[in-house]
Order: structure tokens, then C-alpha cells, then sequence
């Protein structure tokens, strides 16, 4: 019997336990380096795996562990007459080599086939490519400037994404609604995500590729003349393209845009603030009733998940996928519904293949419950989402949530858009007292005199510091400091500090 998202919360963890350690006994501790030899070190074999609690003993990993030898996460079997890119990798067994053999036979031969392609060997070989040998990667940047590949085989893209693309469906999103994709074209899963749906699901999508290849005022006119439903990307960005869009119906340029049914967003966290900005930003443009469905994932997670409604919670996939919350200090799990790192094994895959990943994502809790919206069963993630690391910071001696801080700033009245600049009161001397300056764009009709008193009052009450200074800049200045470094995400929050804090 298939999996099913209608099968209770204890039906799907029994099975979801059971696939993970079938197989990490048939794939990990036999064709994956790391874990092999990680698990032989310490003691770890299949007849001590019957149970999470003994799944538990498996090492946690982080990204520096994936980008110090990104290839020994690759699950690679050893195949006869081939040297094994890694020592004591088991050889690939006889009852898969004769599935291929079967598969090859039942598989019809491509008209272009010729010669040597035609023979068994060549065609047992051809399965056994689809299987196990990388057709396609692509890469985080990150902002360490230490990229995390993801490898995909020909099983992982055919077999395992589309039951995890189908799932984007839960929202109301219907394959023949036209959907305007705004993040650029590159080796990162946020483009193609959106391309693997694209083509497993038939969606009817057009691909801007980004601001360099399409300038946003076309962009803008193309959406306007082909009348698209949807439109997916990175929050920020699409602030700055309803803002450009907004202008241009102001001095004529475009008429209305008001077919837009769904904004796809993805990359930063969506609080209800933000969320209630950009529907403002639609309507002025003519979109009314735009619902904003928020998105999560990376390029290790090899997936997207997103709400079914608006605060609905992320759902997630558990036929491909376990997941863990654990506490950020002692890695315990903890109790469900509470704070703590998500922690995702993957099930089923091929190519690029991490168990018990610390993603360093802080979530506000998972629950696993028939969802009221859309009545599948699934775990959810409670929004919104933030970094156990990167997302806290010390300033003046208190742990600032970073995200708190933005929230606070966009529930002032009168703040149109901002930046947050922490540096020090004395630049060249490290130890001298922090400094936070917030440089903001008000809105038309707002009074700088009423906003400075609210803005520090909010940014007190919310992360218990005050900022040293608020500076008002035209939308156009603030606008040119967000996108100054990399022209896509916006960076609401500078740290120009010289010391760990």
C-alpha cells in the first residue's frame, strides 16, 4: 500500500520510521563514504538499527561537514569492473543488477539507439545510470562563501520530486494558471524548484531569470500584457518590483495588474507585518485579495514546502523525508509543538544524500495534525522562521532576535521601508560601545517628528535596546543600501562590527 497524506499522524510516523531505517540499512551503511565510515567507527551497524531511539545514535552533520568533502556524501556502490571512488564501499548487489536486467528488456529501445547501445550489457548499464549516476547540481552561495552542492540523479528527479513538487498543489495553485517566476536565473534551488515543478507537474510558467537578463520594467509589461495568476520570489525582490510596478501605473506606463491571485514567497521569513505590506503593494497595482503563500527550503533539503493558506504552517513531506526538532544546546528532541532546530533525514534518495542534517533553522515548533484548510495529515512548521545563529546577535549586552527587530521597525506607522546598520559609536575601536543606527523611508503622508518616538518604543519593548540614531532617507536611498551587496535579497540588517558578539 502507497503512502498516504490522509493516514493519521501515527500511522505516518510508524511508516516514515520504518522507511528511513530500511534504508539506511540498504543504501547508507553500505554505499554512502561518510556515514560508512562514520558508523564503523562508532560502532553502528544494521542489527543495532530497530528503532528511532537507536537512529539517534547516528551522528548529527552541519554544512561544514558537506562542504569539507561534498563527494563522500554522494551515495556511490562500487560496480564490477570499476575502482570505487572510496575505500570499503560495498560492491552493488546481485538482485539490483538483475532488476536493471529486467528493466532493460522491458524497456523499449530509443529509435536513435544503434551499434552497441542496442546490446544487453549497454542497456543494463543504461538503467543502472538512472539510478545512480548525477545528472544535475547546483549549489548554495551562501554568505559564508561556502557553496553546499546538491547532486540529482535521474531516480531522484523521476522518482522522488514529484511527490514532493505535487504537494505545492495543496494551496489552490492549479496547473493551468500562469505563473511569472522573478528569481534569477542560477545553480540555486530556488530557480529550480520552480523548473522541476514546472516540468513534472505540465505548470505553464515563464521564467524572468532575474533582473540582469530582463529589466524589472519589462518584466512589469510582460506581466501585465500575458496576464499571469501567480507569481514566486524572494519577498524583498518582490517588494521592489510591485514598488517599480506601482510607479509606472502612476505616470501611465501600464494600465492595472489585477489578475494576480497567489505570491509564492520564499528565502526570508514572511511575518504578518510583511505580509500585510506587499498585499498593499498588490492592490495599489490592482491586484486585490492576493493570497501570500510562504515557502521553505534549502539546497541540502533537495525540496520545497509551502503553507496551504496563509498561516496555515509549511507542510512537509514525509514519505521522502523524517524530520527532528531538537533542542539547539542539548540536541535532545523536543516535545512537539515547541521551539527548536529542524532536522531532516532524507529517504529514498540517490546522489547527494544527508541523515540527521542540524539545518540550524530555529522553527517555533512542528505539530503533526489533519491540517483545517486543506485536510491533508502532515507535519507542519509554526511561522514564522528564523536562524539559530545567524538570526541572534548581543547588542548592548542583550541576545537580540533579529527578526523581532524588523517586525518591531515594520509595525511603526508611517515606516515605509528601512535599514538596520549595527556597527560601533567609534568605528576604528572595536571595544567601544555598539551603535545602532536605522535609516529610514517614510511614507508619503507621515511625520518623522511621530515616527522617531514610536520606532524606539517598538525596538524597546520587542528586543530591549534602544537605537542610537534614526536617519531619514528618500525610498530611493533606502532602496539602493538593501540591494547594494548583492542585488537580490535584501539586507535589512547590517552588522559592521569588528568582534564576535
Amino acid at each position: 500500500m502507497g503512502f498516504s497524506y490522509y493516514w493519521s499522524p501515527e500511522h505516518q510516523r510508524a511508516w516514515s520510521e520504518k522507511q528511513l531505517l530500511r534504508y539506511v540499512k540498504s543504501h547508507i551503511l553500505t554505499y554512502h563514504p561518510f556515514y560508512r565510515k562514520k558508523c564503523r567507527e562508532m560502532g553502528i551497524g544494521s542489527g543495532n538499527l530497530k528503532n528511532y531511539e537507536d537512529f539517534r545514535k547516528f551522528p548529527l552533520v552541519t554544512k561544514t561537514d558537506l562542504v569539507e568533502d561534498p563527494r563522500a556524501f554522494i551515495l556511490q556502490p562500487t560496480f564490477p569492473g570499476r575502482e570505487p571512488l572510496y575505500k570499503n564501499i560495498a560492491p552493488i548487489r546481485k538482485a539490483d543488477l538483475l532488476r536493471y536486467a529486467y528493466q532493460a528488456v522491458r524497456r523499449p529501445l530509443l529509435a536513435s539507439a544503434t551499434g552497441e547501445e542496442r546490446t544487453l550489457k549497454k542497456r543494463i548499464e543504461a538503467e543502472a545510470r538512472r539510478e545512480w549516476f548525477p545528472i544535475h547540481f547546483h549549489a548554495s552561495g551562501g554568505t559564508t562563501g561556502n557553496p553546499s552542492p546538491a547532486v540529482y540523479t535521474h531516480h531522484d528527479i523521476f522518482n522522488v520530486t514529484p511527490s514532493i513538487v505535487s504537494m505545492s498543489s495543496w494551496c489552490g495553485i492549479k496547473p493551468e494558471h500562469k505563473m511569472l517566476n522573478l528569481f534569477p536565473a542560477a545553480p540555486h534551488l530556488a530557480f529550480f524548484q520552480v523548473v522541476f515543478s514546472q516540468f513534472l507537474m505540465a505548470g505553464h510558467v515563464f521564467h524572468t531569470c532575474g533582473g540582469s537578463v530582463i529589466p524589472t520594467e519589462r518584466q512589469i509589461q510582460i506581466c501585465e500584457q500575458l496576464e499571469f495568476d501567480n507569481i514566486v520570489a524572494i519577498p524583498s525582490y518582490l517588494t521592489y518590483w510591485l514598488e517599480v510596478a506601482e510607479k509606472m501605473r502612476k505616470r501611465g506606463d501600464i494600465k492595472k495588474i489585477d489578475n494576480i491571485k497567489y505570491a509564492v514567497v520564499s528565502g526570508e521569513p514572511m511575518v504578518p507585518a510583511y505580509r500585510e505590506r506587499i498585499k498593499e503593494q498588490f492592490a495599489a497595482i490592482g491586484s486585490k485579495d492576493v493570497t501570500i503563500i510562504e515557502g521553505y527550503g534549502m539546497t541540502e533539503l533537495k525540496g520545497a514546502f509551502y503553507e496551504c493558506a496563509e498561516g496555515s504552517g509549511i507542510h512537509l513531506n514525509t514519505e521522502h523525508y523524517f524530520w527532528e526538532v531538537l533542542d539547539p544546546e542539548t540536541k535532545e528532541p523536543v516535545p512537539e509543538g515547541h521551539e527548536g532546530v529542524l532536522t531532516f533525514s532524507h529517504i529514498d534518495f540517490r546522489g547527494t544524500v544527508l541523515i540527521r542534517y542540524f539545518t540550524g533553522d530555529l522553527i517555533k515548533g512542528m505539530v503533526w495534525e489533519k491540517c483545517e484548510h486543506c485536510g491533508h495529515t502532515s507535519p507542519k512548521l509554526l511561522t514564522p522562521l528564523c536562524r539559530a545563529v545567524k538570526d541572534f546577535t548581543k547588542i548592548k549586552g542583550s541576545r537580540v532576535n533579529l527578526l523581532n527587530l524588523q517586525t518591531a521597525i515594520r509595525n511603526t506607522e508611517g515606516v515605509e521601508s528601512f535599514q538596520v546598520v549595527i556597527t560601533k559609536q567609534r568605528p576604528e575601536d572595536p571595544y567601544s560601545r555598539d551603535w545602532v543606527r536605522i535609516h529610514v523611508a517614510k511614507k508619503a503622508d507621515a511625520n518623522e517628528q511621530t515616527i522617531v518616538p514610536i520606532l524606539k518604543k517598538n525596538v524597546k519593548l520587542d528586543c530591549e535596546i534602544s537605537p542610537s540614531e534614526v536617519i531619514f532617507n528618500t525610498p530611493e536611498e533606502v532602496e539602493n543600501m538593501l540591494f547594494a551587496r548583492t542585488n537580490l535579497k535584501a539586507d535589512w540588517i547590517i552588522d559592521e562590527r569588528q568582534v564576535h558578539v
